[in-house]
């Protein structure tokens, strides 16, 4: 970009980057893969973070040749993520970064792509962070979000249900999947790529920011005042 955006309002996706569920996603994959003889790829993970559940379990099934159907894994899946999702913790710099937005009247929102059921699930030992969003939360399932993510639908309804005067030039998005940052790019929004180098195919070379404004490993980097916000 020519210059620095001036931030109004920030968007957050949520696995990966307010929560760390990536890992959770892959003890249950492999739970389910064992008695097949396989284990999960990490090319596979990387192609499959960030979509929506129907995408990633289609790109699992092909890439790994598994005799299931989509409602057999999934029917599997959901009982393991009933369970296993409840001890999900927050990303390392998330709380601080979230209360001192909040406490700077700065507009949040949550956008992401798993279902309702499934964000109650995740954030419940969390509440006193996801209320700092105000109910300000989009998902997946959502009857508005007509395709997904890397389609900017999901960034586009959660910026409008923020403040309809709000621009895309107003946002940034903070994201941890490359289709992700994808789909803030096709919603014209500036984006931060946090990078979680554990699940890149290659931790000594990182490969392209993806055309994101922005590439950090970790959201402890991200530094709020180089976007006109408020400075820790």
């Amino acid at each position: 970009m020519a210059s620095t955006p001036q931030i109004k309002a920030c968007i957050f996706d949520m696995d990966g980057l307010l929560l760390d569920t990536e890992t959770i996603y892959s003890e249950v994959t492999n739970k389910i893969l064992e008695p097949f003889g396989k284990t999960f790829p990490i090319e596979t993970k990387i192609k499959m973070m960030g979509r929506d559940v129907r995408t990633a379990t289609d790109i699992l099934l092909n890439d790994l040749r598994l005799p299931l159907t989509f409602d057999e894994y999934n029917n599997q899946a959901n009982e393991l993520k009933q369970v296993y999702f409840r001890r999900s913790e927050l990303m390392p710099g998330v709380e601080k970064l979230l209360r001192h937005l909040a406490k700077h009247s700065i507009p949040i929102a949550v956008a992401t792509s798993s279902s309702k059921a499934m964000f109650g699930i995740k954030s419940e030992r969390h509440g006193s962070v996801f209320d700092l969003f105000a109910g300000k939360i989009t998902c997946g399932d959502d009857p508005d979000v007509k395709h997904a993510k890397p389609a900017p639908d999901i960034f586009q309804i959660a910026m409008q249900r923020l403040d309809s005067r709000l621009q895309p030039e107003d946002c940034l998005v903070f994201e941890d999947a490359a289709n992700g940052v994808e789909a803030a790019n096709r919603a014209r929004m500036s984006s931060i790529w946090v990078h979680d180098m554990r699940f890149a195919a290659d931790a000594s070379a990182p490969p392209s920011c993806h055309g994101a404004t922005e590439r950090v490993v970790s959201l402890e980097e991200f530094d709020p005042a180089k976007y006109g916000l408020p400075p820790f």
